[in-house]
């Protein structure tokens, strides 16, 4: 029976899913995360050479003198590291000012406390040195004994030498380098001194020696050299050295950069060791025993290289620094000036993006089809020249990765030595520091570009290497396996059988020993049945050798012990016995086999590094750095894996037995047990070891120059052999193929900068980002946006990661982790700031141009401005980041930009908004343009980031969340109110309002408009400059389009609340100031007022006018602030009108659109013969899917079936009601009009008044008297100051009180038209053209019927329904007054 789960567990089980990692679909522009490795360390260090008791003896004490050397190089890097990353503390202890200070004694004694540590590291260092140099020369002495000297001594043992002359060059570099350290030193001793320390004469030598130490330049190389020349023939061995150098940089038989730089340097230490007093090196060069042209040449192309962090050597300083340079300084080019093409990366992109394309192109099939599709044949059913070709794949991309890492390092390196300056640079001030110099202002744009891309092609390729790990982890041990088990099973059985048949001891022992060290032979045991053990040749039918196929390898010390043992064979001795055998071809074989098996170790673990991988934030590794010396002592090598020694003679599993793996994985102070049984078995480092060792035993030639064995062995013999040797010297580097991987891809010397910290003795704490080269490089591509290396910015970055790595595990330095990790934040911060300016900015131009009028576009091209749309960039590959890897934190890139952008677009709509509030209401339409490019903006970077809604952010922006109405309501109306009403005239003809040539208000003062970048307004200073031509046609008047774009920005509610507070205004001015002035003019118009008889003719009738209306005319207020007041009460009334018509065109639209979802469809046109209904069935048949409120009630939801049904009743009662807005005003102005004095008294003849003037129409006749009245040449009409919002005012007032007829009627200026219109006079009465007074009343009367037609219009536009009869009101007619009376 099924278990019972409740709901809680399910909801629980449910919730879990939410922390469940999905892979996303992030464009991989990052290198691979390594904030906390797992790397298995299989490199023992030869401890585990006791177990090859089969190999030759001499070659394990070898490898046991290998293992001491290999602690000392160790320790000389630890004291290395110390030297490098020496800060003076003396500086920052408080100093003695005088000998009566009182609290002197506790300064020395705190000085003591704090410097006595370092100082005891600087004696441990001085202590060291000369343990080394003793080592070191004692090795000499030995190597160099007459006994000795024709003794074979293996490739790996002089490179080991070599490693320590490179280790004596570096330590004396950084001594000489560090000021800091001896003023340390001299602050710790007079400090000692006084407090009467160094009290014995022991320490008081110790001390002096040290001073002496430290003062001396080159003290470490003087020693070393002193030592040396006492020793006979110590120029041979230094010789052998040198020459190896030159053969393995010259064939490449290098894989890391640093190892490529060393062999560089221990070439010129070498030959400045050579020549001395003893020795002379270009006495050994005409001896051919060393070839200085050949490095001559190199030190030529490779003139600067990476000593130690951000120190650099000049090869030529030591040829020119040798004792006797000067008497042979015309052999040498090197120590001329000029610089090497190899550090003009410019030139070198275009070999390395071939190389890289190349190869890439070949990963990209094999990643294909192995690791993507996973359609991959199984291990098993691949021929070993499949894996043979994967295995070179991995080697050949190590070596790319670390030619182009040398390649970085080395320009980063000739730069460092030789800085700009002003002539150099225009750009580099006078007072720019050295550090600025080198970096900031020392690389071109180009340059920048070329290291950001080789970076990122460095970086990138690491990520895919990385991707097929578990390819090339099975591949390389499965080929390394194969080569060494053909070679010693069967290459090696015929050499074998011949030294047994003609019983050559040494060559047999050796071969035996070879084949003891490495074979795995199928059976588990060798064949006893082998002829060739018996010194016989096969039968005729053959004898069958069964080599098996597994994904295992030698361990180092076997691979150490056959090379030796091989290299051992070329001896004088067994060099006679192998030709006498006719052996010549074991040679070559031999040979190739040792250059070939080089490489395996670092290939061999490249799995190690993802067996375990930890992402962590770098700050676990700090507890371990606090934890002290003792903790740190306990974790020598944190985070590696040592694994335990094989057991057993040949240390070989068995076919069916599990290798296994035991050690400790250490991270912080911890050290966790665990047990790793890797599902492919691999090889250990000290089997590589012993194995090349012994192989290359058996081809060395120590009594000259390798050309004898050449000279010997003619042939394919010889061509086999080099071959065999050259494939297996990788080995050792492939056997830590993750350890190498990593090497080949460190780029964190780009950051350190101690030396050049030193050089500021204290001026500089640290220097800033400017100066920084990631920082450099990262800010190089933001600024010039380049759209073809945006996608590398984050490799740039990774530098840090490089570094903080490189300073937690090489240097063990937390204080410079934490300035990596300060700097990280500060350039991160500016980073994103940057990023998401530029992002902003780029779709801001995208939209503003997407939205420019076409038509203007072209026209500014014809004239030679053309305005190009933005280059296409690749700002999506960076949106889509969400977890970039940086100093162990995983940042959502998509998150920080979004928070950036949303800012930006809020900061832009304020803008849009504050310009506006700056500005009169013409700007309204530049607003609408600012608000579109932003929502069209808004929708572009939609695609990529998660924004608020537009609408939620205009609403934000313009203060609407919450209040009824926002800034720009609030603006609009305070322009109306202060601006609009009383400074603009309406022309009915244009349909427009402009401002008045005549002001009668105060300048209304606005807010200071505010300042802004073109990003934050239409994209660029071309857009702006673009829209500010178009926007500039609606800046001298507000028409059509700006009440268009204020129905829009308003809306209902913001349009509501405008036409309330206009409301307002119109009631203040009707029942405030227009109210008196018609009070006042009420009292000087004539009592009585008739109009004249047509017999008076139309100039008489002018005169008898312009006398009754004397005291209208002369009144001085009448022109100005009566006419002002209904200006605005007429400006009010029109805006109104007009946001009518907007309105009413916006709900037009809003209906057509709905039409067609509310399957209301327009009448089809039938021809004749056709059916309608027929047709129109056919329509809503097609119309149908589109039909709303069906579809929903089908699929949706109660709620969203309620919410279709109201909006679908909404729009229908919008399309049938008709309701008016305007009417509403209307309606509500008339109740404004409630004074008697606007009426006047009831009439005495019960019907009207005719005669008398106490009633409104009245006076307006008498005010359009006034200004019908022709002006002067210099003076300004009534249309010119008020406009027709006068007008419109005084006829809104004559029809809301009903007496728009009896004005038609009994108008003073239409009596006068009729007149003169009937007798055609035309004469000047009282300085008063009278035609052309007659013209202007009869505008004004066209006028005037308009506007009485429109309000009858929306007036009666609500009584149509309700009053379907004409109400007729019935009076007595007239009696004369002869009847009356009687």
């Amino acid at each position: 029976m099924a278990a019972q789960v409740t709901l809680e567990d399910a909801l629980s089980n449910v919730d879990l899913l939410e922390e469940l990692p999905l892979p996303d679909q992030q464009p991989c522009i990052e290198p691979p995360p390594s904030s906390l490795l797992y790397q298995p360390n299989f490199n023992t260090n030869f401890e585990d050479r006791n177990a090859f008791v089969t190999g030759i003896a001499r070659y394990i004490e070898q490898a046991t003198v290998h293992s001491s050397m290999n602690e000392m190089l160790e320790e000389g890097q630890e004291y290395a590291v110390m030297l490098y990353t020496w800060r003076s503390c003396s500086r920052a202890i408080p100093q003695v000012k005088c000998n009566e200070q009182p609290n002197r004694v506790e300064i020395y004694e705190k000085t003591v406390e704090v410097l006595e540590p370092e100082v005891t590291k600087l004696m441990n260092f001085m202590y060291f040195q000369r343990n080394a140099i003793e080592r070191f020369c004692g090795e000499v002495r030995r190597l160099c004994h007459a006994e000795r000297r024709k003794d074979f001594v293996s490739e790996a043992y002089l490179i080991t030498l070599g490693k320590f002359i490179n280790m004596f060059a570096v330590l004396d570099e950084l001594k000489n380098m560090k000021c800091s350290v001896k003023n340390d030193h001299s602050a710790y001793k007079r400090a000692a001194q006084f407090l009467r320390k160094m009290a014995d004469p022991q320490s008081i030598q110790e001390s002096q020696n040290l001073s002496m130490f430290l003062a001396n330049h080159n003290k470490i190389t003087q020693s070393l050299q002193q030592q040396l020349e006492v020793i006979s023939g110590y120029e041979e061995l230094l010789a052998d050295i040198v020459n190896l150098c030159v053969d393995y940089y010259e064939n490449r038989m290098y894989l890391t950069p640093s190892e490529k730089h060393m062999l560089l340097k221990v070439m010129g230490f070498g030959l400045y060791l050579m020549d001395g007093s003893v020795s002379n090196i270009y006495k050994l060069d005409a001896k051919k025993r060393i070839n200085l042209s050949k490095i001559d040449k190199f030190f030529k192309q490779l003139q600067v290289v990476p000593l130690f962090g951000d120190m650099q050597i000049e090869l030529a300083r030591y040829i020119k620094t040798s004792a006797h340079y000067e008497e042979n300084k015309s052999r040498w080019t090197c120590t001329s000036s000029g610089s090497s093409p190899q550090y003009n990366i410019c030139e070198q992109m275009i070999q390395i993006r071939d190389d890289h394309m190349r190869f890439i192109s070949e990963l990209a099939r094999y990643s294909n089809s192995e690791v993507v599709t996973g359609s991959g044949r199984q291990e098993a059913q691949k021929t070993d020249a499949e894996y043979r070709k994967l295995f070179d794949l991995a080697l050949q991309g190590l070596q790319l990765l670390s030619q182009w890492s040398a390649h970085v390092m080395e320009v980063y390196s000739w730069k460092l030595v030789h800085p700009t300056d002003k002539y150099s640079n225009k750009d580099c001030p006078d007072n720019a520091e050295e550090y600025e110099r080198a970096t900031r202002y020392n690389y071109t744009s180009e340059e920048k570009f070329a290291l950001v891309e080789v970076i990122a092609m460095i970086k990138g390729l690491q990520v895919l290497m990385g991707r097929m790990e578990s390819v090339f982890n099975h591949a390389i041990r499965h080929t390394v396996y194969a080569a060494l088990q053909d070679f010693a099973q069967v290459t090696l059985r015929e050499p074998l059988r011949q030294a047994i048949k003609k019983k050559k001891n040494v060559i047999q022992s050796v071969l035996q020993a070879i084949r003891k060290t490495v074979c795995d032979w199928e059976t588990g045991h060798e064949p006893f049945n082998d002829p060739a053990l018996r010194g016989e040749k096969d039968p005729k039918s053959g004898f069958d050798i069964k080599v098996p196929r597994r994904a295992v390898g030698p361990s180092s010390t076997q691979l150490y012990l056959v090379r030796t043992m091989a290299e051992s064979l070329s001896s004088a001795e067994l060099l006679r016995q192998l030709k006498s055998l006719g052996m010549e071809r074991l040679l070559h074989v031999v040979n190739a086999f040792l250059r070939q098996s080089y490489t395996y170790p670092p290939l061999l673990t490249f799995g190690g590094k993802t067996s375990f991988v930890y992402l962590v934030h770098l700050r676990a590794r700090k507890r371990w750095l606090r934890a002290g010396p003792s903790s740190q002592a306990a974790a020598a090598r944190p985070r590696r894996w040592a694994p335990s020694p094989p057991r057993g003679a040949g240390a070989r599993p068995g076919p069916d037995q599990e290798q296994r793996c035991v050690g400790r994985w250490q991270v912080g102070a911890t050290n966790v047990p665990c047990v790793f049984s890797p599902p492919r078995m691999f090889p250990w480092i000290t089997q590589l070891y012993m194995v090349r060792t012994m192989l290359e035993s058996l081809i060395a030639d120590k009594s000259g120059s390798k050309k004898t064995l050449r000279s010997s062995l003619e042939g394919p013999t010889i061509l086999d052999i080099e071959k065999f040797h050259r494939e297996s010297f990788f080995y050792t580097h492939l056997i830590n193929f993750s350890e190498t991987l990593q090497q080949c891809c460190d780029l964190s010397q780009l950051w350190f900068r101690e030396f050049f910290l030193e050089l500021t003795m204290g001026r500089r704490m640290q220097f800033p980002i400017e100066m920084s080269m990631p920082w450099i490089l990262t800010d190089h591509i933001l600024e010039t946006k380049e759209a073809s290396m945006m996608e590398y910015v984050l490799y740039s970055l990774d530098l840090y990661n490089d570094s903080a790595h490189y300073a937690l595990t090489k240097f063990n330095k937390q204080f410079l982790y934490d300035e990596i990790e300060a700097e990280v934040n500060l350039c991160f911060d500016q980073f994103v700031y940057k990023l998401a300016d530029q992002i902003f900015a780029y779709y801001k131009v995208m939209a503003g141009s997407l939205l420019l009028d076409k038509r203007l576009r072209s026209e500014c091209k014809n004239q030679g401005a053309a305005i190009h749309l933005p280059p296409s960039n690749r700002y999506e590959t960076l949106l889509k980041q969400r977890h970039v890897q940086l100093l162990g934190r995983s940042i959502d890139l998509n998150r920080l930009i979004t928070q950036r952008v949303s800012v930006a677009m809020y900061k832009s709509l304020e803008l849009a908004i504050g310009r506006f509030e700056s500005e009169d209401l013409t700007s309204i339409v530049e607003l609408d343009g600012l608000l579109e490019i932003n929502r069209m903006t808004h929708k572009l970077l939609s695609r990529y980031l998660t924004l608020d809604s537009f609408d939620a952010m205009f609403r934000e922006a313009n203060h609407n969340v919450s209040a009824p109405y926002g800034r720009i309501t609030l603006h609009v109306f305070w322009e109306l109110n202060y601006d609009f009403l009383p400074n603009y005239c309406y022309n009915g003809s244009t349909n427009r309002f402009v401002r008045t040539v005549l002001p009668f208000s105060q300048e209304f003062q606005r807010d200071k408009q505010p300042n802004a970048q073109p990003q934050y307004l239409h994209g660029s200073k071309a857009l702006n400059l673009a829209y500010s031509s178009i926007y500039g046609s609606y800046r001298n008047f507000v028409g059509p389009p700006h009440f268009q774009v204020i129905c829009r920005l308003l809306g209902y509610q913001g349009i509501a609340v405008v036409m309330e507070e206009l409301l307002k205004v119109v009631k203040s001015l009707l029942q405030g100031t227009i109210l008196q002035y018609v009070k006042t003019l009420m009292e000087v118009m004539p009592k009585i007022c008739r109009l004249p008889r047509h017999e008076y003719g139309s100039p008489g009738i002018l005169e008898f006018f312009h006398h009754q209306l004397k005291d209208i005319v002369e009144y001085a207020e009448l022109k100005t602030v009566c006419f002002q007041n209904l200006r605005e009460v007429g400006n009010a009334v029109l805006f109104c009108l007009l946001i009518e018509q907007s309105l009413s065109l916006e709900e037009v639209c809003d209906l057509l659109h709905a039409a067609p979802f509310q399957n209301i469809l327009p009448r089809v046109h039938v021809k004749e013969g056709e059916r309608l209904d027929a047709k129109m069935k056919r329509l809503e048949s097609k119309y149908a899917p589109l039909h709303l409120v069906p579809l929903i009630e089908r699929l949706g939801t109660p709620q969203q079936i309620a919410i279709a049904r109201e909006g679908d009743l909404l729009t229908k009662e919008r399309l049938c009601c008709g309701l008016s807005m305007f009417e509403v005003i209307l309606t509500r102005i008339r109740t404004f009009l409630d004074d008697p004095i606007w009426r006047g008294p009831l009439p005495s003849n019960g019907v009207m008044h005719v005669d008398e003037c106490v009633e409104f129409h009245r006076l307006w006749s008498a005010m359009q008297f006034v200004y019908c009245i022709p002006v002067g040449t210099h003076e300004f009409t009534v249309e010119q100051c008020f406009g027709d919002g006068l007008h419109w005012a005084g006829c809104m007032i004559i029809v809301l009180l009903g007496q728009q007829r009896r004005f038609a009627v009994l108008d003073f200026c239409y009596h006068l038209l009729k007149v003169q219109k009937h007798d055609g006079k035309d004469e000047i009465i009282k300085n008063v053209p009278l035609k052309k007074m007659v013209e202007r009343i009869r505008k004004f009367q066209i006028l005037n019927d308009e506007i009485v037609a429109i309000l009858d219009k929306y007036l009666k536009s609500g009584d149509g329904e309700s009053t379907p009869v004409e109400h007729v009101r019935c009076f007595q007619p007239p009696i004369h007054q002869s009847l009356a009376s009687s």
